[in-house]
């Protein structure tokens, strides 16, 4: 599903270099507007498939802002871009997320990277804890209004509870006191099983002592805040927060995964697999080889090669869904997955899935369309190793390919 970037500004240069950055640095649609009259004309064109908005201040039929009221009738986040610094106060005021002034090549910079960061918070879920309902409103208002999508608990106990049942927490916003379990005890509590690059803490609170705020940072918050804080001052530490997170998860992602399929490598397979190895009885494991890959490289090339390659993790992850499994590339045409807590039956019914998955896939190339089967081994049974059960799936995938592949085998 496309993504669309609303840009509205009279100097054609300004929405030219927008326009490249976003399409070209983001990837996203961008959606150029010279006037407030064509900004209507796009947004009923596009009928509420705006996801952010850059709004020019100055327009020739909107001199005064009168652009940016108009379009946040619509929910859209919007970003102002004004070349008038001397207005920030004006700005604060705005229903906006932020603003830009247009002084140097960084604000382009500065703009891509906020749009980007806008879109991509929908994926993200923050968890805000604290006793005071109208607080925790406030916040909880200003996180949903950066597309960040919320869950509440009303003291660390339940706080726990919630974390315990949701993995895709991103960040934690705390307040100090609070009945049951204090901020400073949850976030002791939290750092046992998240460290600081997989969860963000941010502590709240009234509380000037300084020895307090040390305290917090030093069993594990990120950052903290002061009642009383501006719209500014929350959007600036959360936008670095989530900044944070995302060189976190891109440097072990680099470490951890594979260039060409996304899948993970060999080393994180067996440093986190034995991890679970060792925590469930319940661990089956199967090995994918594409069928006669040679001939797709020497027919079609190494480029379409590799397109057949990542194809793999395409498929497989289509299919394996909310199992809980690591996938990882063993290299070249090889894949070994390791699932755990997976019945029998299931199990065997999701390797068929994707063996016939691969038998009915159409690949459409630069070189025309290409199919491809594969054949698959697997372990049924945890043994005493990891090792062994990749000896064992191997077994299963040698027969595969001897009965004529396009099988499932043990």
């Amino acid at each position: 599903m496309s993504v669309n970037i609303l840009i509205v500004d009279d100097s054609r240069t300004i929405c030219t270099k927008l326009a490249h950055k976003i399409k070209d640095e983001l990837g996203f649609n961008p959606v150029v507007a010279h006037s407030k009259q064509e900004c209507a004309d796009k947004l009923l064109e596009y009928k509420g498939k705006i996801d952010v908005a850059l709004l020019d201040l100055g327009l020739p039929d909107a001199p005064n802002g009168e652009v940016v009221s108009f379009v946040t009738k619509f929910n859209i986040p919007s970003i102002v871009l004004t070349g008038q610094e001397d207005k920030e106060e004006q700005f604060r005021n705005m229903d906006i997320m932020d603003y830009v002034i247009k002084d140097s090549s960084f604000s382009f910079e500065y703009t891509t990277n906020l749009v980007k960061r806008i879109v991509s918070n929908k994926n993200k879920t923050v968890l805000v804890v604290d006793d005071s309902i109208t607080m925790a409103k406030i916040i909880i208002g200003l996180l949903k209004k950066y597309q960040l999508n919320t869950l509440y608990a009303k003291d660390g106990v339940e706080a726990l509870k919630i974390l315990h049942k949701n993995k895709n927490i991103n960040m934690i916003y705390t307040d100090y006191n609070m009945p049951n379990m204090d901020g400073l005890k949850l976030v002791k509590n939290i750092r046992k099983t998240y460290s600081k690059d997989e969860l963000n803490i941010t502590t709240i609170t009234d509380n000037k002592d300084n020895n307090l705020i040390a305290k917090f940072l030093k069993y594990g918050s990120n950052d903290f805040l002061y009642k009383g804080f501006s719209k500014e001052e929350f959007y600036a530490r959360l936008n670095s927060s989530l900044e944070i997170l995302d060189l976190f998860e891109d440097i072990k992602n680099k470490a951890n995964k594979d260039f060409l399929t996304g899948a993970y490598n060999r080393r994180y397979f067996f440093q986190e697999g034995l991890k679970k190895f060792k925590k469930y009885d319940n661990v089956k494991l199967f090995m994918i080889d594409i069928d006669k890959f040679k001939n797709i490289n020497d027919t079609y090339g190494h480029d379409i090669g590799d397109v057949a390659i990542q194809e793999v993790i395409k498929i497989v992850n289509q299919e394996i869904k909310d199992i809980d499994c690591i996938v990882s590339r063993f290299g070249g045409e090889e894949f070994c997955t390791m699932v755990f807590n997976e019945n029998e039956n299931d199990f065997l019914q999701l390797l068929e899935n994707i063996r016939a998955s691969f038998e009915n896939n159409i690949i459409s190339t630069v070189k025309g369309d290409i199919t491809y089967t594969v054949s698959i081994g697997y372990s049924l049974n945890k043994l005493d190793s990891i090792d062994e059960m990749i000896i064992a799936s191997d077994e299963g995938l040698y027969k595969a390919k001897n009965s004529g592949r396009n099988q499932v085998r043990s």
